[in-house]
């Protein structure tokens, strides 16, 4: 082989082996399980991602088709070692709990000891998601940051509020009590949206302590003090399903009715209640209407067509949901959660019964 061969013959087994890299193929969650993941991360020195999902959730799927797929972002994950779970599925299921996951997609950063460090919630752009992650990793945002701020100024009022939202996000009850009665004992003069944000907030944390009175008291409180503010929309909503904790049906839809009928003409709004009604079988003779009309209203939107098929599931009308299935499915063919309900209708009606 001359000289010319030999330096063709390494460049093509460059070309080769660069072609093979994994990160052009994308991120590269790992295929373990956490416990491995948490082992790898403490022998290798090296953070963990963690991404926890749901397969109907459309800021997850946003992730997924954007910021994921941009070749920084795929860089960044991949000189870590990125996790992902179904938090609604097998191994998620349990890891969804450890972490108090309550919404989705929670991204939670682990430092190599496997201990958490900070966590964000919904969807973030490239640049944003690559900016906050580094700032966790630099311990710039993070719980323990706003811990030494208040340790260090304990009248700082805008640490105690960011440090209670912290609290909140990660299910850490008292936390989250101490530093927004505090924010607000230090902020007697704040008014509108950042004190109906706090005030709402509080509410959502009792909530999830299953203080369901408290919860409500603090929800009226919003609604009574902070008329026309998305707080106001959200406690309505959040009041129906502390209501429907307690057993009270009645409540619960007459609160949820409340919120539909100030956005009679917003397809999110009457497909959120239709989705309650048909996940709980409550107010659901009622709730179909709303969801017919939610699925007109978006132009037979794949999503919310999925809601009015499980609304006619949960009522037993299995050939409907079937139709409606269907349709939705027909709409976005690669959809592998619209084919699982389908799949589920059918099955509904060769057993004669619902889920």
């Amino acid at each position: 082989m001359n000289s010319f061969s030999r330096v063709a013959g390494g460049f093509l087994a460059l070309v080769v082996v660069v072609a093979a890299l994994p990160a052009l193929a994308g991120v590269q969650w790992a295929d373990a399980t956490y416990e491995e993941i948490v082992k790898r991360a403490k022998s290798e020195n090296k953070h963990v991602f963690i991404d926890f999902y749901a397969t109907w959730c459309g800021p997850c799927k946003k992730l997924d088709e954007v910021t994921y797929k941009d070749d920084k972002v795929i860089g960044f994950l991949n000189a870590m070692i990125p996790a992902r779970w179904d938090a609604e599925k097998g191994e998620g299921l349990e890891l969804a709990k450890r972490y108090n996951i309550t919404a989705y997609p929670t991204l939670i950063l682990l430092g190599p000891d496997g201990k958490e460090i900070d966590r964000y919630l919904g969807f973030v752009e490239p640049d944003g998601f690559i900016k906050v992650i580094t700032d966790y990793q630099n311990g710039v945002g993070t719980v323990a940051y706003y811990e030494e701020q208040v340790r260090k100024d304990p009248k700082n009022a805008g640490a105690w509020k960011t440090l209670g939202m912290k609290h909140a996000a990660a299910g850490r009850t008292e936390g989250a009590k101490i530093a927004f009665n505090t924010y607000l004992d230090l902020s007697p003069d704040v008014q509108g949206y950042e004190k109906a944000e706090v005030v709402y907030t509080l509410g959502e944390v009792n909530y999830r302590n299953k203080s369901y009175d408290d919860a409500i008291a603090i929800f009226a409180r919003v609604i009574r003090e902070f008329p026309g503010t998305e707080w106001h929309d959200q406690a309505l909503v959040m009041g129906a399903q502390a209501y429907y904790k307690k057993g009270d049906n009645d409540k619960c839809i007459e609160w949820y009715s409340s919120y539909v009928n100030r956005h009679p003409d917003d397809p999110a709004a009457l497909n959120s209640f239709a989705w309650f009604c048909a996940s709980k079988k409550v107010g659901m003779e009622k709730a179909l209407p709303y969801a017919e009309k939610a699925a007109e209203l978006s132009n037979r939107d794949p999503g919310i067509l999925d809601t009015l098929a499980e609304l006619h599931y949960a009522m037993g009308n299995f050939d409907k949901a079937i139709e409606v299935g269907e349709e939705a499915l027909k709409k976005n063919p690669e959809d592998t959660y619209l084919a699982d309900q389908l799949a589920k209708f059918k099955k509904g009606k060769s057993e004669g019964k619902g889920k």
